[in-house]
């Protein structure tokens, strides 16, 4: 696999820059999608560094099944930037309720993925293992589902307002989110199925050089991809924030 690590390190390393640059150009309204973006890519180059120089590494395969999560929490922190550019008097409280829930969801997929996944890398699995690991990727294929369910209900008349300052800047920043779910969505139900099947020609570690690069390094790609184009498309998007305060205070 030492093939789809070092694309993996060469793409990230590529698109960080990018990912620190719009995390700068959003500031605090975007730290949590960039912030987590970037630990996503952070994560991927850490994995291939590793994978490159052992392509059997325990710890870089690992990385490579569970890696997705810092992408999803991503995802999720940028439906919520879009959020508040779309409709800045939305349910802040509500918007706060499905963060928290996601990354809970997240937390315990990973905690079970990852204990169970370790110890069948390590030829130390047993069935109980096998199904903390199925049970950990349902979880995470959950919280995606959770975020096609936000996205969509975000989409509703009632959670925008086209005369809102950010609105068409929050409406790129919803089209990357969407975008990239799609991917991501490819991503999480594959891990799944390999997880679930055992069959080893779809193992993201022994399957064919095809399934690696369509269904786990491109889908990731091509997700934080879109995510970036929409943060440089709405590179300048700070300047609604005066607006919008101006406004709240002549209300006031």
């Amino acid at each position: 696999m030492n093939g789809i690590f070092a694309a993996d390190l060469a793409v990230y390393i590529f698109l960080t820059p990018f990912v620190l640059y719009v995390y700068w150009s959003h500031r605090w309204i975007g730290w949590l999608p960039w912030n987590s973006l970037l630990l996503f890519c952070t994560v991927r180059i850490v994995g291939g560094a590793m994978g490159v120089n052992d392509g059997s590494s325990i710890a870089a395969n690992i990385i490579s099944g569970i890696g997705i999560s810092p992408l999803l929490l991503a995802i999720d922190g940028l439906l919520h930037e879009a959020r508040y550019y779309r409709h800045p008097k939305h349910n802040v409280m509500l918007g706060r309720i499905v963060i928290l829930a996601v990354t809970g969801l997240m937390g315990a997929g990973l905690g079970l993925s990852i204990g169970g996944s370790l110890k069948i890398y390590k030829g130390e699995g047993t069935p109980k293992d096998l199904s903390h690991w199925k049970e950990g990727m349902g979880l995470i294929v959950a919280v995606w589902a959770v975020e096609v369910a936000w996205a969509l209900f975000t989409l509703s008349p009632s959670q925008y307002k086209k005369d809102a300052p950010g609105y068409k800047d929050g409406t790129k920043l919803m089209y990357g989110a969407l975008t990239a779910i799609v991917f991501a969505g490819v991503r999480v139900i594959y891990n799944l199925v390999a997880v679930c099947t055992q069959r080893k020609d779809l193992s993201s570690v022994f399957g064919s050089i095809a399934v690696r690069v369509v269904l786990v390094f491109l889908p990731e790609a091509l997700a934080a991809l879109s995510m970036i184009l929409a943060g440089l498309w709405t590179r300048n998007i700070r300047k609604h924030n005066k607006t919008m305060q101006k406004e709240e205070f002549m209300s006031a």
